[in-house]
Formats: C-alpha cells, sequence, structure tokens
C-alpha cells in the first residue's frame, strides 16, 4: 500500500503549515524548502492534483527524494526545481501562494533528535535566522499581491525559538507591506508579543506556537 501511493506517513506537527495555507484547486503554488516532499504531497492532494505546484529545494540531492515522493504518490500537477530560495523571485513570481517551511536549528524536534542540544550554538541560530530572513522577504517577492483567490504566506519551522520565528516574521513585517491574518488553527498558543526585554508587533498574538508536552507533537511555529 506505501509503494502504491496511498498513503505518506507524517508528524501531525508536518499537517499544520498545510492547513494554514488553505490551497485551493487551480492555484499556482510554490513550496520553497519543500525536500523530501511530505508538506508538497499535502498540497498537491488538496489541489486534487490541478493548478500548478512548485515544489523547490536548494539542496540537489533532497530533490530526488521529493522526486521519489511524488512519483510514488501518483502527483502529476508539480514542478520541481533546485533553486537557492532566496534568488527565486529572479526566477519565477505571481504565486497564488507560497509555504515557506524554513530550513532551522530543529529545536522543536529534540524528542525525535536529542543532538540538537549538544550540537547547535548560538551561531547556527544566528546564521538560520539571517538565512529565515532573506527566505521569507523572497517568498513575499514571489507571491502575488494581485491574487484573485490567495496573496497569502505561510511561514513555519520546528523550532520554537523566538530568534527563528516571532523575530523574522517581525522583521518581514518592517521590510515589507504585508500584514498578518488569522491562520485558522484554532489550537496552539499565541505567538509572543515581548520577549526579554524585545518588544515585537502586538499582530504577532495571531501566529501559532506548538509545544510537545501540551500539544503531543513537535515542537513548532507557524
Amino acid at each position: 500500500e506505501y509503494l502504491a501511493g496511498h498513503y505518506i506517513l507524517q508528524g501531525a506537527s508536518s499537517f499544520l503549515p498545510v492547513m494554514a495555507l488553505a490551497p485551493q484547486e487551480n492555484e499556482r503554488i510554490l513550496d520553497m524548502c519543500a525536500a523530501p516532499g511530505g508538506k508538497a504531497s499535502h498540497i498537491a492532494a488538496i489541489m486534487k492534483n490541478t493548478g500548478a505546484l512548485f515544489a523547490n529545494d536548494a539542496n540537489k540531492d533532497r530533490t530526488k527524494a521529493i522526486v521519489g515522493n511524488f512519483h510514488r504518490l501518483g502527483i502529476v500537477n508539480a514542478i520541481v526545481c533546485n533553486y537557492d530560495g532566496r534568488e527565486f523571485p529572479e526566477v519565477i513570481k505571481g504565486f497564488d501562494r507560497v509555504l515557506l517551511d524554513a530550513p532551522c536549528t530543529g529545536t522543536g524536534v529534540i524528542a525525535k533528535d536529542p543532538s540538537v542540544k549538544t550540537t547547535k550554538d548560538q551561531k547556527d541560530i544566528q546564521r538560520c535566522f539571517n538565512l529565515q530572513r532573506q527566505l521569507l522577504l523572497a517568498a513575499i517577492d514571489c507571491c502575488n499581491a494581485k491574487s484573485s483567490t490567495g496573496s497569502y504566506i505561510v511561514y513555519s519551522t520546528c523550532s520554537i525559538l523566538p530568534e527563528e520565528n516571532e523575530w523574522v516574521v517581525n522583521y518581514a513585517l518592517k521590510r515589507r507591506n504585508v500584514k498578518l491574518v488569522p491562520t485558522g488553527l484554532d489550537f496552539g498558543t499565541e505567538g509572543f508579543v515581548k520577549y526579554r526585554h524585545h518588544r515585537f508587533h502586538p499582530s504577532l498574538k495571531l501566529t501559532r506556537r506548538f509545544y510537545p508536552h501540551t500539544h503531543n507533537m513537535d515542537g513548532f511555529f507557524v
């Protein structure tokens, strides 16, 4: 059944960004950091194989996993590409919806990968934070502000650090003419509007945080 493409295994937290994205049939959708293709295949299923789904990943070897999953699952509305997400606006724009499930330190998945505790330090956080900010601005630039059905961008990480989440979204709110709207996820806890001595835009309470100890899934931010 697995090889026949009847199902794919995913953690519960992986559904959240796609639920928030709420893709519609016949739209043009970009998944900016798509490998190995779990969320992208979920998007394709909701689109019922219509429209155009661009599944991109900067790592060429990891795009093979996307292709493998798409073939197995019978997805025919997708284009798999291998670009640095930061350069994607130069390649193609005008998407109705963009999903940016950004590369992160993985502090939300310590339960699955305890090595995160010992292998990640402040430098890793800084590196992720800088990349995430650039990727989010690129995702916004890829989105068609005049889309008749969409103009939505979902930013998500499997990290629980404010540096990789509220901080990044707050930066984008300042740098681009965008606003936050409700995620449509009626569980999870509200995002932070303040953290230590930092203050974020009040609309950041519309973002959602998920924790392993309260929501019984990986730590996650949408």
